[in-house]
């Protein structure tokens, strides 16, 4: 058998030629250099100083404010005996000074020995309580004669009774005082009071007789023996 022969394959090698390309030189141009200004020195500027002024407040104090006073005229003196018409009487012990709301007052310190109390009337508002001086002789010598009269009881309840009395013990008027004692005084041979009877008895009894005895310069003892006589003899 005839033998084949292997195809031989040539291997073509094809050259590469290389061109060299020439480089561009980039020429650079010489950019003149700039001139330098010279630079304008600025004048600095003058600061005028500031003069600071030191201010010196003044401190202002501020001025206290004015006491209005109460001017009343004074119509007791310390020591003398008054009567106050709720208490009775009673003894001035001294004059004060007080002082409320920039008001300034003038008051009577008032002592009740019975009661053991002690109170403060402003003598703008001793009148209207109804203050009053110790009764004089001579009108406190006319009250007796009521002291002498025959009780006059009214035919009613006992309470309205008793708010009629108990209004004539604290009107501070010795004529109704006078006739309070008289109306609720009771001989040990007569009926027996009630207790409320009794009580206000004692204290009308009590304020009428302080009274007379100041007026008439007796002791509280002296006027009480002389008061209970009339009223036994009638």
């Amino acid at each position: 058998m005839p033998v084949k022969k292997k195809a031989t394959t040539k291997k073509v090698t094809k050259k590469t030629t290389k061109v060299k390309t020439k480089k561009k030189v980039e020429v650079k141009k010489k950019i003149p250099a700039k001139k330098k200004q010279p630079i304008k020195k600025i004048p600095k500027k003058k600061v005028a100083k500031k003069v600071v002024k030191k201010v010196v407040k003044k401190i202002v104090t501020p001025k206290a404010p004015k006491i209005k006073k109460v001017i009343v005229p004074q119509e007791f003196k310390a020591g003398e005996n008054i009567v106050y018409p709720t208490h009775g009487v009673g003894r001035i012990l001294t004059i004060e000074k007080f002082q409320y709301d920039l008001v300034e007052e003038q008051l009577y310190v008032i002592q009740f020995f019975q009661d053991k109390l002690t109170i403060r009337v402003p003598f703008a508002k001793a009148k209207l309580i109804g203050l009053r001086n110790i009764t004089s002789k001579p009108s406190m010598t006319r009250t007796l004669s009521v002291l002498k009269q025959k009780p006059k009881i009214k035919k009613a309840m006992w309470s309205r009774r008793a708010q009629e009395y108990d209004q004539k013990i604290n009107s501070g008027d010795i004529k109704l005082l006078s006739e309070v004692v008289r109306d609720l005084f009771r001989k040990d041979d007569q009926t027996e009071q009630s207790y409320s009877e009794r009580q206000m008895f004692q204290v009308a009894f009590e304020r009428y007789t302080r009274e007379f005895a100041i007026s008439s310069s007796l002791k509280f003892e002296e006027a009480s023996t002389k008061i209970l006589e009339i009223l036994n003899k009638r």
